[in-house]
């Protein structure tokens, strides 16, 4: 085994990119307590969807797996549970008992492991680069933070006498990232032989893109310092949807956290990490769902959602079969937004995860056409309308000769064929008494925004409540800018009927209209006069004709930004 700056990871000679997975090896109603046969089916999920590596997080891995990798030549990455808050209270040093305890767990991982052949490095610690940036879950301690740099420096020191066969691995969570004023982090990658980023980007911070770019960074700050993501990824909620991923921020600390904003994050991350030849390694994080008991995010309690496999690891969540279809040579075709079953909207877009040379997608029995050629085996069939009751959806795609099938069903309600409500600004739609709302969709430019403060660690959001309306959790997000809804209709007469609310009438004015099919339907309308008070509900109704299966709303300022926080359009 070979690390190269530049030239990234080689097995006897010859390149090898390793593509792998973080791993917690608890589960739902075992805990730790798993066994052997568990290790076995777990490792046999992660072949499944083409993983070539393990990086053991975040502490020291029986033999069971240990003996799996070498069976099947997968990669690992071990480690000590060295990580995060690494000093107990207000402590600023490490203790000659906290030395002793580090250098005893790493005499053991490496005296236990050592001729295991699957086993590439040593890792000597996991994110404990925080500085001042440390979340306060962590820690109770005050003042400066202590400095890990003595400590990692001796652990490398210590594990190269232990066994210089073998490079050590550092994972770090925070350089290059951007924080608020007065946060430092210390700079710790270059205290082990490999680096490791844990990059969050489109989670935690940034948008998804935005990794490549930061990696690029630090590769250009240490050239000659092999370089591999060690954590990437997003939360995923199987009982909660969205109609799209743009619709609204995500709230990585609290409830709307999308099966498919999951997917999203993942296509948009391995695009960045695909075309940087000189990593060594990406570990996605994580294998499946584990727990964390200062999480109350997602659909779940206690549990952090960022696996590609549910807690009890049986359920496959959308991204797994992305990787699937793109790291395994096992044909694949599977169809995304299976658990999304009662659909908001009538038209919505089809996204069929498939490594076939050309996939074929039929819609109740009748094709709605073929694609090939598909950007990172992710074949998306816009705008496609369903029809009242059952819409069964069938995608074929030829494999070496063989047809390979995937089938699901969605609904339709004939209450969200004759009416379309759009929760605006929201990721996630609200629920609402009066009918089904979809998730902020069909938008053209604008901002979302949301008058809700944002949960936290040990801290739910806050609902609020605004007046005027009995659908407060509808109206809390919007909106805002110059922006436009392209709303795909059937010809006819629509009632529309628009909710807006002034998050602050502290900001200054804010008057625009509402060009409907280019029409004006409401002019200069100045929210600010009409709304006194801030959280109020206002409502404005018209009446249009759809004469080409779409209805175009331009929300357009004439001063500060439009807004609207509900669109409701009804057939007459």
């Amino acid at each position: 085994m070979h690390f190269d700056p530049t030239q990234g990871f080689s097995l006897n000679g010859k390149p090898y990119r390793l593509r792998g997975v973080g791993y917690h090896q608890d589960r739902e109603d075992k805990g730790w307590a798993v066994t052997p046969a568990d290790i076995e089916q777990d490792v046999a999920t992660m072949r499944e969807m083409g993983a070539n590596s393990i990086r053991l997080t975040h502490y020291q891995h029986g033999q069971p797996v240990h003996d799996l990798a070498d069976r099947y030549g997968m990669i690992l990455w071990d480690e000590i549970p060295l990580v995060s808050a690494w000093t107990l209270g207000e402590a600023r040093e490490a203790s000659p008992g906290f030395i002793d305890n580090a250098r005893q767990q790493l005499t053991e991982l490496i005296r236990q492991n050592e001729n295991h052949a699957s086993v590439s490095s040593w890792g000597i610690a996991n994110e404990v680069d925080f500085g001042n940036s440390l979340p306060m879950f962590l820690t109770g301690s005050k003042g400066a933070p202590p400095d890990p740099l003595p400590l990692l420096r001796h652990m490398n020191d210590y594990a190269r006498t232990l066994d210089s066969s073998r490079p050590t691995a550092l994972a770090t969570c925070c350089e290059g990232r951007l924080f608020a004023p007065g946060i430092e982090v210390p700079v710790t990658a270059p205290e082990a032989e490999l680096s490791g980023a844990n990059r969050y980007f489109g989670w935690y911070y940034g948008k998804p893109e935005e990794l490549g770019a930061s990696l690029d960074a630090l590769h250009a700050h240490r050239p000659g310092q092999p370089l591999s993501v060690t954590e990437y990824g997003a939360g995923g909620a199987t009982t909660i949807h969205t109609d799209n991923v743009l619709g609204g921020p995500i709230d990585s600390r609290g409830r709307a956290q999308p099966e498919e904003y999951e997917s999203h994050v993942h296509e948009q991350n391995w695009a960045q990490l695909a075309a940087r030849p000189y990593l060594f390694g990406t570990w996605l994080w994580a294998a499946f769902d584990f727990a964390s008991t200062v999480r109350s995010e997602g659909d779940a309690q206690d549990i952090n959602t960022k696996g590609l496999v549910s807690f009890d690891h049986k359920l496959r969540k959308d991204a797994y079969y992305f990787y699937k279809a793109n790291w395994s040579k096992e044909p694949t075709v599977y169809i995304t937004g299976r658990r999304y079953v009662d659909r908001a909207y009538g038209v919505t877009d089809v996204r069929v995860y498939s490594n076939a040379a050309s996939t074929q997608l039929f819609l109740n029995g009748k094709s709605v056409g073929q694609l090939s050629g598909c950007i990172q085996n992710v074949c998306v069939w816009r705008n496609i309308p369903l029809v009242e009751g059952a819409n069964i959806l069938v995608a074929q795609g030829a494999v070496n000769g063989s047809i390979v099938e995937d089938r699901i069903e969605w609904r339709l309600s004939p209450d969200r064929v004759r009416t379309l409500r759009i929760d605006s600004g929201a990721l996630v739609a609200a629920k609402s008494a009066v009918g089904i709302y979809g998730s902020d969709n069909f938008f053209e430019g604008g901002e979302a925004g949301s008058i809700v403060e944002r949960a936290d660690y040990g801290k739910a959001a806050k609902p609020v409540s605004i007046a005027g309306t009995s659908e407060s959790a509808v109206m809390a997000t919007y909106r805002e800018g110059d922006f436009r809804y392209r709303i795909p209709l059937e010809k006819g007469l629509y009632r529309v009927k628009l909710t807006f609310v002034e998050p602050s009438v502290a900001a200054g004015p804010r008057r625009f209209s509402v060009i409907a099919n280019g029409k004006v339907a409401i002019g200069e309308f100045d929210l600010r006069k009409t709304s006194l008070t801030a959280g109020t509900a206002m409502e404005r109704s018209f009446s249009v004709s759809v004469t080409e299966d779409m209805l175009d709303l331009h929300f357009r300022p004439t001063a500060g930004k439009a807004i609207v926080s509900a669109i409701e359009i009804a057939r007459r």
